[in-house]
Order: C-alpha cells, then sequence, then structure tokens
C-alpha cells in the first residue's frame, strides 16, 4: 500500500498510533476553520438536539457542547481510535447528559425519523459510499424545517493533494447543494469564505 492510500484511507478512519495521535491533530489543526464556519451556519440554541455525523476525536462536538444548557449533542463515528479520544475529551458533558457519543456506521444506525433539529458534518463527504443514500437518510431524522450543514473544502485545492481516488470522492460545492435538494431538503445555500488562498465551504440545507 502507498502512503496516498494509506494517508487516505486513516482520514477516512483513523486507527492505531497513527490514527491517534498524527490524525487527531491534523484533524485538530485541518478543521479548525471549517468548525468555526460550521458553528455559525448552525445558529445553534440551547434546546437543540444535534448530531454530529463523523465526530472523529470530539472536539467539535465540546465545542457545540458550550451552546447547549437543556438539549443534547450526538456524535457518531466509525472509528474506535476517534470515539476513545471523542469519550474523554467530552466526559464532563456525557456525565451532564448533554453528550452522548455512539460507535458505528451513520447509515446502518436506526435514528428515528425527525428525531434531531439540526446535523451536521465536517470533512466527511467525501467518504460517502453511497451519497443519495446517506443524504436522504439525513433528511428523514431531521425535523421539518430543521437544518443539515455540510462543510468541506474547496475541490480544487483537494485535487492538489495526493489523496487516492479509490477512498475520496470529490464535490464542488454546487454539487453537494444539489444532491441534498434531490434527497428531502427544500432548500440549500451555499456559503463560502477564504483563508490566505484556501477556500472552504458550508452548505446550508433546510428540510
Amino acid at each position: 500500500m502507498g502512503f496516498s492510500t494509506f494517508f487516505s484511507n486513516q482520514a477516512k478512519r483513523p486507527s492505531g498510533f497513527f490514527g491517534r495521535f498524527v490524525m487527531s491533530a491534523i484533524f485538530d489543526i485541518g478543521n479548525a476553520f471549517l468548525n468555526d464556519m460550521a458553528i455559525e451556519a448552525l445558529s445553534i440554541k440551547s434546546r437543540d438536539h444535534i448530531l454530529d455525523m463523523g465526530c472523529g476525536n470530539g472536539t467539535f462536538v465540546k465545542k457545540v457542547a458550550a451552546h447547549i444548557t437543556d438539549g443534547c449533542i450526538e456524535g457518531v463515528d466509525f472509528s474506535r481510535t476517534m470515539i476513545s479520544q471523542a469519550r474523554r475529551r467530552n466526559k464532563k458533558y456525557i456525565d451532564r447528559g448533554v453528550v452522548k457519543i455512539t460507535e458505528g456506521d451513520f447509515n446502518t444506525i436506526g435514528y428515528p425519523d425527525n428525531y434531531f433539529d439540526k446535523v451536521y458534518t465536517v470533512n466527511t463527504i467525501y467518504f460517502w459510499m453511497n451519497p443519495e443514500e446517506t443524504a436522504a437518510k439525513i433528511a428523514a431524522i431531521i425535523k421539518p424545517g430543521g437544518v443539515f450543514v455540510a462543510a468541506f473544502e474547496d475541490i480544487r485545492q483537494l485535487e492538489q493533494r495526493n489523496l487516492s481516488p479509490d477512498v475520496f470522492r470529490l464535490y464542488t460545492a454546487d454539487e453537494v447543494a444539489t444532491l441534498l435538494v434531490g434527497s428531502g431538503f427544500i432548500n440549500s445555500k451555499v456559503i463560502s469564505k477564504t483563508k490566505g488562498d484556501r477556500v472552504f465551504h458550508c452548505v446550508v440545507a433546510v428540510k
């Protein structure tokens, strides 16, 4: 296995020493700007019931939990390495019942329909095996009037990196917006920001 494939697989599902230390640090640094964009786009209310889809090491879960007093944020990830870190980082919120962390594949977990006020995901859309099916499930579990936020990097800068095409499926922002509207959301909009010479997007879809 070449390093491109190894790194791409670690980005999708971190594991072992490399996942625990290297990928976790990369996520914290690399996702920070997108996390801030997503926080703003979510317009979190204190009573919201929110899902972090692909919660990684729980850094963003902890940030969202600070805004919630009477609601709950759930995180799900299929990396055991990331789940252990997420639970450790959010222990005080878990003990208070504000945070719940679940190990598993989002697509196979039986969330009830109309269950969450808001769902978000940061830098995971590249890994959706069946994007239409996943988007439709997200729409189903969000309450009417609820919001889904997908945050990700611009396709042009991702294409310049040595990422495995067998692992990463890259999208333009307009392609993501169209995917969501075709999967059960009534509308979507693209919010784009730059940091230096890099471009980042949040697609905000309303059910």
